[in-house]
């Protein structure tokens, strides 16, 4: 598997999502209109400027892997504890199951290894979204701009899916028509032209998702940047986030993805 800086994503836009038939189509021209006045900026940790260092770059002595969990170890509590809230830190996966579109079991623990071309990920965007939600549409069509941007310099993007176009639990099939960008709405498929360069994992219990996301309807999506070792540096839930914000969040975490103390 490809490792790379994990950018983690919870996305949240000025419109929120509902689950079909509520939300129907692909036309996400209303949440792109409600979200130009709406700032979406989210919940975030302010840092100390570093020079900005690449993925391979980092210095493994300042990253914390003493915690349980995981085939390369995974960043221990800290001072703040495992938890969702900016400031925490994010807990692995472990008993939670995620696959991804083959059906592999995946663990959060396995983007925190070794890169497949040496050097950790500064940083994790974890997004967390669903096959009928609107502004989960219209941000995964951002992300592979995005992704091929900050990629290289050590951010991965992480997307995990917790039911498809209808609610129901995400399978294989959908994973594979989501990623290659072939799109279902009102039982019709639509090309819209996406090749997803990313990880994207479903929750298929949606036990896992159930820590994000109390009230689905409403708090979806959901984007979480996690940096090295494992801060919730940024958050944003319910609407989809501005891109330049975005922008904004993984400059700061590149400049210093190690976290407070670290």
């Amino acid at each position: 598997m490809r490792q790379s800086s994990l950018l983690l994503v919870v996305s949240a836009g000025a419109l929120a999502c509902a689950p079909p038939p509520d939300l129907g189509g692909l036309d996400t021209g209303a949440a792109d209109a409600s979200a130009e006045g709406m700032g979406g900026g989210g919940e975030s940790v302010g840092d100390e400027g570093e020079d900005a260092l690449a993925g391979a770059d980092l210095d493994a002595s300042r990253l914390d892997r003493t915690g349980a969990g995981g085939r390369c170890g995974f960043p221990s509590p800290g001072d703040a504890g495992y938890g969702t809230d900016v400031g925490q830190r994010l807990e692995n996966n472990a008993g939670l199951q995620l696959v991804d579109c083959e059906g592999n079991p995946l663990q959060l623990a396995d983007f925190f290894c070794e890169r497949d071309g040496g050097g950790y990920n500064a940083a994790i965007l974890l997004n967390i979204g669903a096959g009928w939600c609107a502004p989960c549409q219209e941000e995964t069509r951002e992300f592979p701009e995005l992704y091929a941007e900050y990629h290289d310099r050590g951010i991965e993007l992480v997307q995990v899916l917790f039911q498809d176009w209808t609610a129901q639990a995400p399978t294989k099939t959908f994973c594979a028509d989501w990623s290659a960008g072939m799109w279902h709405s009102g039982g019709q498929t639509q090309d819209v032209g996406l090749d997803l360069p990313f990880p994207v994992l479903l929750d298929q219990v949606n036990d896992w998702t159930a820590v994000y996301l109390q009230d689905p309807q409403s708090a979806t999506p959901v984007n979480m940047l996690i940096d090295a070792n494992g801060n919730i540096r940024w958050k944003l839930e319910g609407q989809k986030p501005d891109v330049a914000t975005l922008r904004t969040q993984l400059d700061l975490v590149l400049a210093n993805p190690y976290g407070g103390g670290a």
